[in-house]
């Protein structure tokens, strides 16, 4: 059985150099990026078996995508569209306060919209532990919500735990239409994951974090929510809340830690011999998260040893 399966997209990540702007650099650095690309990433280095389903181009650029995630053991269930596909890219521009990230997407007409579910292994999504999936995918296009929809519905049915991570922007949807879409897409998950900026703007739901948690569980009669939040995250699971505080330490880098908090919390409940319990597995999130902000760009691939090193010094 495989421990976790995610689907999305992938996209070609260009950052400019250290220091510059994207008007001035030289020079960029080209990784591969896409929030459920980092989360299995990132579960494949803390032990867990990881596949990733998405649609590439047939091109040079998707064969790269497929070796980056080979290249951190993640095997991964592919459609291909055809050379002339596009496969979506991110300009960005990283520093230090006061400047701001800056990221510019280039992604209309990218193989990915065109995804259909009946050409991915949906065998390996209802062998599974658990399946996982984030907010941008269903809103990239109409195929890619019937898709999740569809593969989420799948996983359900044959007993595979489902995790979604939901994330709103303005720019991706509509507030009318994610609300829909999350109503759909809800009814077939078991662990969410959530800010409180996205719960006041699909749920309209804002004050205490526990209190949020608690409603989100019950209303929606989901197994786990997992509210994530700058000074660390809590879970409501079984009328029980867990907490963990945010590890404390210098951010290089912001981009990634999200996805690798995600992917530290299903490993650490799928890999090995004794699983870990909601509360271990946000701290190990936590901590994994922590390492990542240390890093730059679309880094997420840690080392067990050093989780571990943190957890000890907590």
């Amino acid at each position: 059985m495989t421990d976790l399966v995610a689907f999305g997209e992938a996209t070609l990540r260009l950052q400019a150099a250290h220091g510059r702007r994207l008007g001035d650099t030289e020079s960029v650095d080209a990784g591969v990026g896409g929030p459920e690309r980092n989360s299995v990433v990132t579960a494949s280095s803390l032990g867990a078996d990881a596949v990733w389903l998405s649609r590439l181009p047939d091109s040079p650029l998707g064969e790269r995508v497929v070796a980056d995630l080979r290249g951190h053991g993640v095997r991964t269930g592919v459609s291909c569209g055809d050379d002339a596909d596009r496969l979506a890219t991110a300009f960005v521009e990283a520093g230090p306060e006061p400047r701001r990230r800056t990221t510019v997407l280039d992604r209309s007409g990218a193989a990915f919209e065109q995804v259909h579910a009946g050409n991915l292994p949906v065998g390996v999504v209802r062998d599974a532990e658990r399946f996982h999936v984030a907010g941008a995918t269903p809103a990239r296009s109409e195929r890619a919500a019937a898709a999740t929809e569809s593969l989420l519905q799948a996983a359900s049915e044959a007993g595979t735990t489902t995790s979604f991570d939901l994330r709103y922007r303005e720019e991706d949807w509509s507030r009318e239409t994610a609300r829909e879409a999350c109503e759909a897409l809800l009814a077939h998950v078991d662990v969410l994951f959530i800010s409180p900026a996205a719960t006041e703007a699909i749920f309209g739901e804002d004050g205490d974090p526990i209190e949020i948690a608690h409603a989100l569980r019950t209303d929606n009669d989901l197994e786990t929510v997992v509210l994530l939040r700058d000074n660390g995250a809590l879970a409501a699971r079984d009328g029980e809340v867990h907490e963990t505080d945010a590890v404390a330490g210098d951010v290089v880098d912001e981009a990634g830690a999200r996805d690798a908090f995600v992917g530290a919390f299903h490993a650490a409940r799928t890999a090995g011999d004794q699983p870990a319990g909601v509360g271990d597995a946000l701290a190990r999130a936590a901590a994994t998260a922590a390492l990542v902000r240390t890093l730059s760009g679309t880094s997420v691939d840690v080392s067990p040893a050093a989780v571990e090193r943190i957890l000890a010094e907590q």
